[in-house]
């Protein structure tokens, strides 16, 4: 993603994260057990693992990834897609303890969905979550995505089990 890939909404900024975002992302996001429960990757032991995985690991090929900052404070969260296939874009976000149920993360996946809709090239968008996340869940709904099933056994995470889990899956036609 370049720098200036930048999406804008009525109380939030979506940009690519930088590593001076770190001890932000750290603090608020990234250490904490309780916003990493249902994610795929365990709380970051230190902010040094946190400048690895932006320096590293975000947007890179295909998957994309932006900060989100509040328009009157700083980072809150983050959001993105990965394209398993060139005509879909699955849809991943955490948010910051602090935000949850103000409706800041439906703001941010609007604007991921409209951002889709731009790509002509984009037909479908979807996502899962743990079958016990129901926040998650209401989200997807109120953002436009229709449950389309349980799969069972299908995500990792490790914040839970060794074992891989069930998940809901959601998905809206872009077009």
């Amino acid at each position: 993603m370049i720098d200036d890939d930048v999406l804008i909404g009525p109380r939030l900024t979506l940009r690519a994260p930088r590593l001076d975002d770190a001890d932000a992302l750290f603090e608020r996001i990234a250490s904490d057990p309780e916003v990493t429960r249902y994610l795929s990757w365990t709380p970051h032991p230190n902010v040094d693992e946190t400048r690895r995985v932006i320096n590293e690991l975000f947007n890179v090929g295909v998957e994309r990834t932006w900060l989100i900052e509040l328009r009157d404070g700083g980072p809150v969260g983050l959001c993105g897609w990965r394209q398993p296939q060139p005509h879909a874009v699955e849809l991943g976000y955490c948010l910051s303890r602090q935000w949850w149920g103000q409706k800041v993360m439906s703001e941010a996946v609007m604007l991921l969905l409209d951002e889709a809709h731009s790509d002509p090239r984009v037909y479908r968008a979807w996502a899962v979550c743990h079958v016990d996340n129901t926040a998650s869940a209401r989200l997807l709904e109120r953002c436009g995505l229709a449950f389309e099933g349980r799969l069972v056994r299908y995500g990792m995470f490790p914040n839970i089990s060794t074992e891989p889990q069930d998940v809901m899956m959601f998905a809206k036609a872009i077009r």
